[in-house]
């Protein structure tokens, strides 16, 4: 799928991190951006640095993805057909399950699950509809592997991860392609707003945060994915080794991911 001219780019949460990074690319690359962010000064910051870029134009508005009336009026600022939307408004959380709060289980993915839910129900008529297009929904390699202290984001994200699966073959001979990104840590602020039930979880989180790549190698990947309509981009050889392990022997990886997991703990 090549990023036409004539279309637009819709990127939810493109306030910062991962958002504004690919908003940046993309705009250097000239191309027609529509940016959202739960605080539209973030959007609109992004925007004023897109411009910058290069892009062709820039539109900037508010949306909280969890309200799918917010998500319908994104939709309808979009003139012209969009040829990638991007489901990327994300939150972090961690916990033991049990200890999690279900408040916070239920922000995850009101979040990290529905905001996918919403951006799909609303573009993905349209997309069928003008026959061509690029859904590239933000999920992450924990929906793929399941680490402790980590169930209602990775509940979340394999929800996505399913949506996705399901998506590609929904659509196979529309002209709309799909593609789901599942990276390990990469350095954004997002552990830093998140929700966690203990300073234990909190401390490794960031730990895992300081050593992940530069967001922009992920940008990257995410793209040439999109262009050669990969469905999944697993961007992270750790991320491709450990999903190949848990499919061939599940007993071994989890035993593998436990081990992992106490080790990067008292390290």
């Amino acid at each position: 799928m090549g990023l036409r001219s004539s279309g637009c780019s819709v990127i939810t949460g493109a306030g910062g991190g991962f958002g504004r990074a690919l908003a940046l690319e993309l705009a250097a690359r000239g191309g027609r951006l529509v940016l959202s962010d739960l605080h539209p000064s973030a959007a609109e910051e992004t925007a004023r640095l897109a411009r910058a870029r290069g892009a062709a134009s820039v539109t900037a508005v508010g949306c909280d993805v969890t309200k799918m009336e917010e998500v319908e009026a994104l939709a309808k600022t979009c003139e012209g057909p969009v040829d990638l939307l991007v489901n990327n408004a994300g939150v972090s959380s961690g916990g033991l399950v049990g200890d999690l709060a279900l408040e916070d289980w239920r922000w995850t993915i009101e979040v990290d699950l529905f905001g996918v839910i919403h951006g799909c129900h609303a573009f993905v008529p349209r997309m069928k509809k003008q026959g061509s297009g690029h859904i590239l929904n933000v999920a992450s390699a924990a929906g793929l592997l399941c680490a402790p202290r980590m169930a209602a984001y990775n509940a979340a994200k394999a929800g996505v991860i399913a949506i996705s699966e399901t998506l590609a073959v929904e659509l196979d001979g529309t002209g709309v392609g799909v593609t789901v990104l599942c990276p390990t840590f990469f350095k954004t602020d997002i552990v830093n707003s998140g929700r966690f039930a203990d300073p234990e979880t909190k401390k490794l989180a960031d730990k895992l945060m300081s050593t992940g790549r530069p967001v922009e190698e992920v940008v990257l990947a995410a793209l040439s994915a999109v262009e050669r309509d990969e469905l999944y981009a697993v961007p992270m050889a750790d991320a491709r080794w450990l999903w190949r392990l848990k499919r061939v022997v599940p007993s071994s990886f989890r035993k593998l991911v436990s081990l992992g997991v106490n080790l990067r703990a008292k390290g």
